[in-house]
């Protein structure tokens, strides 16, 4: 069930986004984040999509379980796209003068995009070594180095575009590592094995005790 949940949440997710900048003609996907577009007539598309993440992303760190601290930072990202979702940004040209919810936006989104790289990391390291996923750790792994160097790549135009020389194509560098994270958390909602209930393991003790 938490397989099912994941794949559809990332789904309508991408669908979400990909129509909001379909639709949105007010902002230039390459130089806006995603979430900004929240303030155009179809922003509830962002919203959407924000919370199909946030959805998504809880499922597969449930089947994450028992990966050490891996887990509990996708637990922490999914929290931290849900409070983007609630916090939504404003409008563009106000990195100086931001209100309450786009500061919570803002340290939403960066502690989560800053702790999901993390947990791709440990988590791939980690179930690399597990022989029932050694079928899904090529791909874990290579977009586990794609979504890293996107990631860094995502924070210098981060910093250009707020501080700098405010050109760096922002929106793109953060589709590109939100696309690469989210084929990450799929093939990750796929390979991950949800740990076994207790009724489940007392049940196999049992019956191995009567036999």
């Amino acid at each position: 069930m938490t397989k099912t949940i994941s794949l559809a949440g990332f789904a309508v997710a991408v669908l979400a986004f990909a129509i909001s900048d379909a639709v949105n003609r007010g902002y230039d996907p390459l130089a806006e984040t995603v979430s900004r577009y929240v303030n155009l007539p179809h922003g509830w598309l962002v919203t959407v999509g924000l919370l199909a993440v946030a959805v998504g992303s809880a499922a597969v760190a449930v089947r994450a379980a028992g990966s050490g601290r891996g887990g509990w930072l996708l637990h922490f990202w999914a929290g931290c796209v849900l409070l983007a979702a609630v916090f939504p940004a404003d409008p563009p040209g106000n990195w100086s003068r931001p209100s309450l919810s786009d500061g919570v936006h803002g340290v939403a989104a960066s502690a989560g995009f800053l702790a999901l790289a993390i947990a791709i990391v440990r988590l791939t390291v980690v179930w690399r070594r597990e022989p029932a996923r050694t079928s899904k750790a090529r791909g874990l792994t290579v977009l586990a180095w794609a979504s890293s160097v996107a990631f860094v790549l995502f924070a210098v135009a981060l910093v250009d575009k707020t501080a700098l020389t405010h050109t760096a194509p922002l929106g793109l560098a953060e589709r590109i590592v939100i696309a690469l994270n989210l084929a990450w958390l799929a093939l990750a909602a796929i390979s991950a094995k949800p740990r076994p209930s207790t009724s489940a393991t007392v049940g196999c003790v049992t019956s191995g005790i009567v036999k």
